[in-house]
């Protein structure tokens, strides 16, 4: 389903404004933290991708053609894959670090999402994600709640009432305390696969 979020000129400048008041700081932190073979699911218009220390590996992954054609623009030495979170086309255990900026409310199924990163990601590899969700406040999550199905019909699947810390804590991942951060609707944290 296409909204205002997949349209990459509208999703950079709403990007902007986010970053103006803040949300760069929390995107440097994000990428800061990545190591080895790393992974960007849901790269988007390829905001992060400059970020990255240029010794890292990584692969950008975008289910969306106009906006993988714009990380391509923005980040050309990088590679990138047109693909589904659901679907990764990657073997088992191939990736250190797996990297998630607000993209999981888009994700249609994101146990599925968060299955095939668990199958991607190495045993003692890290998934390090910055999403929005569900707002702390009862009356603005009731509001939340309210607008959704509206607001994910016009913004191409945009859930933003999603609890993504309870999805990825009951989908085999552990979330550490160190580096967590909420402020509001934002979320950013680091998870690691729990041992069998």
């Amino acid at each position: 389903m296409r909204g205002v979020e997949q349209i990459p000129w509208v999703y950079d400048a709403m990007c902007s404004v986010m970053e103006w008041t803040g949300l760069s700081r929390w995107r440097e932190w994000l990428v800061r933290g990545a190591h080895g073979v790393t992974l960007e699911v849901g790269c988007g218009t390829g905001r992060n991708l400059p970020r990255y220390d240029a010794s890292l590996t990584v692969i950008g992954l975008e289910p969306d053609a106009d906006a993988i054609a714009k990380a391509k623009r923005r980040a050309p030495n990088r590679p990138l894959v047109r693909a589904s979170a659901e679907a990764l086309p990657f073997r088992e255990g191939v990736f250190d670090t797996v990297v998630s900026s607000l993209v999981f409310c888009t994700v249609p199924r994101p146990d599925v999402g968060l299955d095939e990163i668990g199958r991607v990601l190495k045993a003692d590899g890290q998934l390090r994600m910055l999403e929005h969700v569900r707002h702390e406040s009862a009356p603005i999550g009731w509001m939340q709640d309210t607008l959704q199905p509206a607001w994910t019909l016009v913004a191409g699947g945009c859930h933003p009432n999603r609890h993504t810390e309870h999805t990825v804590e009951a989908n085999g991942f552990v979330i550490h305390e160190e580096g967590r951060r909420r402020d509001g609707s934002m979320r950013r944290f680091v998870a690691s696969k729990k041992r069998p």
